[in-house]
């Protein structure tokens, strides 16, 4: 089978091939049921059109050739054609005077127009061949026969959209110019390569330089279409230009604009705009990466200023996310995102996750300074890692945070609006409504609690993408490279170290910080003091860690040649009433049982002594002289007697108060014992 005419045919040779006699061919002939479309001559077959035969007889072709299929004669102009692949090449690669590419949609047409002429000339080739295959038997009638063809070419199932010209003559003339100039023939001079206006390259950078004024500025391009026609009447080889459309191609084109965009605009907006954007993949797991950063905290509050007056304020809040979950872990609430902020924000995160991050990430604020010279950020994670400055696409907590206000803290009365650079009215503040409602503000403790609660809503909404609540998704994720943080971390971490030592003293651990003493003692089980501990480090130095935000409980550490040795941790010092009116029952028994616990220490420092003097032969009995007792603990009856026979004054208690109640002034030969025995 083949198409003639645009028509599928079949040779009668090929339908009385089994399909139908040659009897039953003439009969259905002679009855119109078979039209013929190419008489038999010599080498060439009579045609019948498919479409004529009994449908019985469509249905016989079918089964023994096949779905026909649109492959016409290779003596039709359709048969002819194919996609000429120099002229894809060429088109694809051509440049205009301006030095754009030419559009797709012309590139196509011009490569079916390339292809269509080359198929033209293939049957031109063969004239003899392509007329008879018409029935023909003269070719000076060829030229009509192909503009039927070119025409007919343009419909049907598969349509071949060329431009070439319907008049045989002009036709036959595109033909002779595209074979001498080859395939630049087939390009419009509209594209620049005749008829465009033309712009001097001297000229280019002077409009370039002029629209990317800033001091100076050029509000139009109207403007500058005027300014550059009056530079061109008195600037040679300037030709002047007809078209503002000119000057528009020109500043607008994709490799001129990127030059002057970041001057008129600003680099940041440049940036945004032109900067490759990498596809990133979140974490699949908790404690991955978190990110922190600092904004204003959208709520109003009010407060009173020095003189009394009302004032409405804001504050800042300092956040650390997690960002395979999108939990809020910590954060700080004060009036500047400062290194107190971060330093807290970053311990509430730790106390609630109990787990260090693989990675933080944070920005290139000044206060991140302070934590990074403190090598706190290293202690935090394995990397510890700026965002690069002026990036906000890349903080994934910017793009969460922006959520949580447009969710949840949205739904607060006082709810300040998000930034002044937003654009829909839903993100703006009714500000008639606030103005009328200043005295119903909450205080700054309440706009704290209203926070914290919105917070853990956050926490407990549904994940966007999992539907599971965030809080739900973190606590269910493992991260095996997740370390868990002990006391001992979190004390390395968070903890201040003062650089100033302190000497533990009878009275314990004391020192003053922001112009608050503070006093400590180390304790054992029931709160009771730790008196062999104290006796032994009484006047021993000791650095000191404690947490800035909790001084209820310090660590102790040693100064030593190979660093800090931890010693014992110490808790606020017990305090009791002195007067007995106001002592409560505890207070009383407490004070016995360390009235005890010191009387034992005393003993028992003394016989150790007593034991060891006696053992090297250095005790006084041993050596004619008495020992005195121990004042208060222990005193025997016969060392009483003892003290009465001799001149010596059994009690260091008396000869005190004696010289307490003199009414004397001290001199020089003054001798307290003499004076005491007086006074006796």
């Amino acid at each position: 089978m083949e198409y003639f005419d645009n028509t599928l045919c079949i040779a009668v040779s090929d339908l009385t091939d089994g399909i139908m006699s040659y009897d039953s061919f003439r009969w259905h002939f002679k009855k119109g049921r078979a039209k013929q479309l190419r008489r038999a001559c010599r080498n060439t077959p009579a045609l019948i059109a498919v479409s004529s035969l009994p449908s019985d007889i469509i249905a016989a072709v079918k089964a023994k050739y096949g779905e026909p299929t649109l492959i016409p004669s290779r003596f039709s102009i359709r048969g002819a054609y194919t996609i000429d692949p120099q002229a894809v090449s060429f088109y694809r690669e051509h440049k205009l005077g301006n030095g754009d590419s030419l559009p797709e949609d012309k590139q196509q047409e011009y490569v079916i127009n390339a292809s269509m002429l080359k198929a033209i000339r293939y049957v031109l080739n063969d004239k003899r061949s392509f007329t008879a295959s018409r029935g023909q038997s003269r070719a000076s009638h060829i030229w009509p026969a192909i503009v039927n063809e070119v025409i007919k070419v343009k419909s049907g199932s598969d349509p071949l959209l060329h431009s070439l010209p319907e008049n045989p003559r002009r036709l036959k003339e595109r033909l002779d110019l595209f074979e001498k100039e080859g395939y630049i023939n087939l390009v419009s001079g509209k594209f620049c390569n005749k008829n465009t206006e033309k712009i001097p390259e001297e000229a280019k950078l002077w409009l370039l330089t002029r629209w990317s004024d800033n001091v100076k500025k050029c509000a139009s391009l109207t403007q500058l279409f005027r300014e550059y026609n009056e530079k061109a009447a008195d600037t040679p080889f300037w030709n002047r230009i007809k078209s503002e459309k000119t000057i528009y191609n020109f500043i607008y084109s994709e490799e001129i604009k990127p030059l002057w965009y970041a001057h008129r605009y600003g680099e940041l907006v440049a940036k945004e705009k032109y900067s490759y954007m990498h596809k990133t993949l979140m974490p699949t797991m908790r404690d991955g990466l978190w990110y922190s950063d600092g904004t204003k905290l959208n709520l109003y509050y009010q407060y009173q200023n020095e003189v009394g007056k009302r004032c409405v304020g804001t504050l800042k809040v300092y956040e650390i996310m997690d960002v395979y979950s999108e939990v809020f872990l910590g954060y700080h609430i004060s009036k500047s995102e400062d290194y107190e902020a971060q330093f807290m924000a970053y311990k509430m995160a730790f106390n609630f996750s109990k787990h260090k991050p693989y990675q933080i990430s944070y920005d290139n604020q000044g206060s991140h300074a302070k934590l990074e010279s403190g090598d706190l950020l290293k202690k935090l994670a394995h990397l510890a890692i700026r965002t690069q400055p002026y990036n906000g696409r890349s903080k994934t907590i910017e793009n969460a945070f922006s959520r949580f206000q447009q969710q949840v803290l949205k739904q607060e009365t006082f709810y300040t609006g998000q930034n002044i650079t937003t654009k829909t009215q839903e993100s703006r503040i009714n500000q008639e409504f606030f103005n009328a409602n200043l005295d119903q503000l909450p205080t700054e403790q309440e706009m704290r609690e209203a926070y914290a609660a919105r917070r853990e809503e956050w926490n407990n909404m549904p994940h966007p993408k999992t539907g599971i609540s965030r809080i739900e998704m973190y606590r269910s994720s493992v991260n095996p490279q997740a370390v868990k943080v002990e006391i001992w971390d979190i004390v390395d971490m968070f903890y201040v170290t003062r650089q100033k030592e302190v000497t533990c003293t009878a009275w314990g651990i004391t020192f003053t910080e922001k112009k608050i003493k503070y006093d400590f003692m180390v304790y054992k089980d029931g709160n009771m003091p730790d008196l062999d501990w104290l006796q032994k480090n009484i006047d021993k130095k000791f650095v000191v860690k404690f947490d800035p935000s909790d001084l209820t409980m310090i660590f102790l550490y040693e100064r030593t040649a190979a660093g800090l040795k931890y010693n014992i941790v110490a808790s606020t010092k017990v305090a009791i009433h002195r007067g007995k009116q106001e002592q409560e029952e505890w207070e009383a028994q407490y004070i016995k049982d360390i009235e005890i616990a010191n009387k034992k220490a005393r003993v028992s420092r003394w016989e150790q002594m007593e034991q060891l003097q006696r053992a090297h032969g250095t005790h006084p009995e041993d050596r004619g002289f008495r020992s005195p007792a121990i004042s208060g603990i222990q005193t025997s009856v016969a060392a009483k007697r003892k003290a009465k026979k001799s001149n010596v004054l059994g009690s260091i208690g008396v000869v005190q108060k004696a010289v307490s109640n003199a009414d004397i002034m001290q001199e020089e030969d003054f001798d307290p014992y003499e004076y005491a025995r007086k006074a006796m």
